[in-house]
């Protein structure tokens, strides 16, 4: 399977964010957030090592606007600031 360009940016946009939580200190890192979430670990590290072939699960964008205050506009379409106002 192929990503577009656009899935492909998503994807990095979700790690971005990620990484900010984690500097952050919002989160300890990528497996906190994977039990937290009941997330395959393994699936979300094969996402993030393989963007152009692997698929982003909208429910781990959900997480990150839900509770985390990640920017939908950000995340989404690369506009605006990480975190919403």
């Amino acid at each position: 399977m192929n990503i577009s360009k656009e899935g492909i940016a998503i994807t990095n946009r979700f790690f971005e964010a990620i990484d900010m939580l984690k500097a952050q200190k919002k989160i300890r890192g990528l497996q906190t957030f994977t039990r937290q979430y009941d997330i395959n670990r393994w699936n979300i590290i094969t996402v993030k090592h393989n963007p152009g072939k692997s698929v982003l699960k909208p429910e781990w964008i959900v997480y990150l606007v839900r509770d985390f205050n990640i920017s939908p506009n950000w995340i989404l379409l690369g506009r605006g600031g990480m975190f919403s106002a």
